[in-house]
């Protein structure tokens, strides 16, 4: 047992990874319910930008016969670039939330790579945001939570 680890005198029962203070508990609550909205918004604009990138360059200059350049360009207004570039925000976001939830559920690192992986491989995130809830559901729902002593 790693020695940051809370322990609680008499109960070796209790010791170890599903003892869990409240500060911890509850920013992994909070981070949780960040990345299910995040998982979602990064998501859909994937799902947009691999819309966007087929309509580009595969049906605009091969059944449409128009530039891929500009075939997203309205009035000046680059809709190709605000997509990417909207898209490109949200993952960022989503990293972060990413980052936050692994911190505080203490998994591997693996698990921090495959979540981060779902933002940019298209329909991921709404599978992996499913099992990743429940995944943290259910260590959430065996943590035992211990409050600091009051003096």
């Amino acid at each position: 047992m790693a020695e940051d680890e809370p322990r609680i005198p008499g109960r070796p029962d209790l010791e170890g990874k599903d003892l869990w203070t409240v500060k911890r508990y509850t920013s992994a609550r909070n981070a949780l319910k960040v990345y299910r909205v995040m998982a979602i918004i990064t998501g859909v604009f994937l799902m947009i930008l691999t819309v966007e990138m087929i309509y580009k360059y595969l049906i605009a200059p091969f059944l449409l016969g128009l530039d891929s350049q500009t075939a997203l360009v309205f009035g000046g207004f680059d809709l190709a670039a605000a997509i990417a570039i909207s898209h490109g925000w949200c993952y960022v976001v989503y990293l972060i939330v990413d980052f936050w939830l692994w911190q505080q559920m203490r998994w591997k690192i693996g698990t921090f790579l495959i979540i981060a992986l779902a933002g940019v491989v298209p329909l991921m995130s709404f599978f992996l945001e499913r099992r990743i809830t429940r995944r943290t559901e259910a260590e959430l729902d065996a943590a035992v939570v211990v409050a600091p002593k009051q003096p």
